[in-house]
Protein backbone atom coordinates (compact mmCIF):
# COMPACT_ATOMS: atom_id res chain seq x y z
CA UNK A 1 0.00 0.00 0.00
CA UNK A 2 1.48 3.26 -0.54
CA UNK A 3 -0.46 6.41 0.74
CA UNK A 4 -0.34 9.50 -0.67
CA UNK A 5 -2.09 13.00 -0.18
CA UNK A 6 -3.49 15.31 -2.43
CA UNK A 7 -4.52 19.11 -2.32
CA UNK A 8 -7.44 20.84 -3.28
CA UNK A 9 -8.42 24.16 -3.03
CA UNK A 10 -11.55 25.24 -1.56
CA UNK A 11 -13.85 27.72 -3.94
CA UNK A 12 -16.00 29.18 -0.91
CA UNK A 13 -16.75 28.38 2.39
CA UNK A 14 -18.35 25.21 2.89
CA UNK A 15 -21.76 24.89 4.13
CA UNK A 16 -22.84 22.48 6.89
CA UNK A 17 -24.62 19.99 4.07
CA UNK A 18 -21.45 19.86 2.40
CA UNK A 19 -19.28 19.63 5.46
CA UNK A 20 -21.38 16.69 6.14
CA UNK A 21 -20.81 15.10 3.06
CA UNK A 22 -17.27 15.31 3.61
CA UNK A 23 -17.78 12.62 6.51
CA UNK A 24 -19.09 10.21 3.64
CA UNK A 25 -15.91 10.02 2.12
CA UNK A 26 -14.28 8.57 4.49
CA UNK A 27 -16.55 5.48 3.26
CA UNK A 28 -14.43 5.56 -0.03
CA UNK A 29 -12.56 2.41 -0.60
CA UNK A 30 -9.11 3.22 -0.94
CA UNK A 31 -9.95 7.41 0.89
CA UNK A 32 -8.26 7.32 4.06
CA UNK A 33 -8.75 10.39 5.80
CA UNK A 34 -9.82 14.19 4.90
CA UNK A 35 -9.02 17.36 6.74
CA UNK A 36 -9.05 21.03 5.74
CA UNK A 37 -5.79 23.28 6.05
CA UNK A 38 -6.90 26.89 5.38
CA UNK A 39 -8.62 27.26 2.64
CA UNK A 40 -7.09 23.62 1.43
CA UNK A 41 -8.94 20.21 1.21
CA UNK A 42 -6.53 18.09 2.26
CA UNK A 43 -7.62 13.94 0.85
CA UNK A 44 -4.94 11.24 1.99
CA UNK A 45 -5.66 7.97 0.05
CA UNK A 46 -4.07 4.33 -1.15
CA UNK A 47 -2.46 5.18 -4.45
CA UNK A 48 -2.54 1.34 -4.58
CA UNK A 49 -6.75 1.86 -4.70
CA UNK A 50 -7.20 4.94 -6.58
CA UNK A 51 -5.51 7.02 -8.88
CA UNK A 52 -5.73 10.99 -8.29
CA UNK A 53 -8.37 11.46 -11.05
CA UNK A 54 -10.54 9.24 -9.04
CA UNK A 55 -10.13 10.99 -5.93
CA UNK A 56 -11.30 14.14 -7.68
CA UNK A 57 -14.36 13.17 -9.50
CA UNK A 58 -15.08 11.36 -5.94
CA UNK A 59 -14.43 14.79 -4.17
CA UNK A 60 -16.10 16.27 -6.86
CA UNK A 61 -19.29 14.27 -6.81
CA UNK A 62 -20.05 14.50 -3.66
CA UNK A 63 -20.76 18.41 -4.44
CA UNK A 64 -17.63 20.00 -2.74
CA UNK A 65 -16.60 22.68 -4.82
CA UNK A 66 -13.00 22.46 -5.07
CA UNK A 67 -10.56 23.46 -7.71
CA UNK A 68 -7.63 20.87 -8.44
CA UNK A 69 -3.82 22.94 -8.09
CA UNK A 70 -3.24 21.85 -12.19
CA UNK A 71 -5.63 20.30 -14.92
CA UNK A 72 -5.54 16.43 -14.74
CA UNK A 73 -5.40 15.51 -19.00
CA UNK A 74 -7.94 13.55 -20.02
CA UNK A 75 -7.57 9.91 -19.72
CA UNK A 76 -4.69 10.87 -17.26
CA UNK A 77 -4.09 9.47 -14.04
CA UNK A 78 -2.29 12.10 -12.59
CA UNK A 79 -1.12 15.46 -13.25
CA UNK A 80 1.47 14.56 -15.78
CA UNK A 81 -0.92 12.53 -17.59
CA UNK A 82 0.97 9.41 -17.32
CA UNK A 83 0.36 6.01 -15.47
CA UNK A 84 2.31 5.80 -11.95
CA UNK A 85 1.66 2.58 -10.30
CA UNK A 86 2.84 3.31 -6.87
CA UNK A 87 2.97 0.07 -5.96
CA UNK A 88 5.59 -1.84 -8.42
CA UNK A 89 9.18 -0.06 -8.77
CA UNK A 90 10.13 1.17 -11.92
CA UNK A 91 13.39 1.08 -11.13
CA UNK A 92 16.09 -0.21 -8.80
CA UNK A 93 17.42 -3.65 -8.09
CA UNK A 94 13.70 -5.76 -8.61
CA UNK A 95 14.03 -8.38 -10.53
CA UNK A 96 11.12 -7.00 -13.28
CA UNK A 97 13.87 -4.67 -13.95
CA UNK A 98 16.39 -6.25 -15.02
CA UNK A 99 17.38 -6.49 -19.03
CA UNK A 100 17.54 -9.74 -20.38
Amino acid sequence: MTFLNTRYKLQRELTMTETERLSALNSVYGIRGISIEGQDLVVEYDASRLHEAEVLATVRRAGIPVQAPAPIPLGGFDYTGQFKDFAWPTEGLSPANRKN
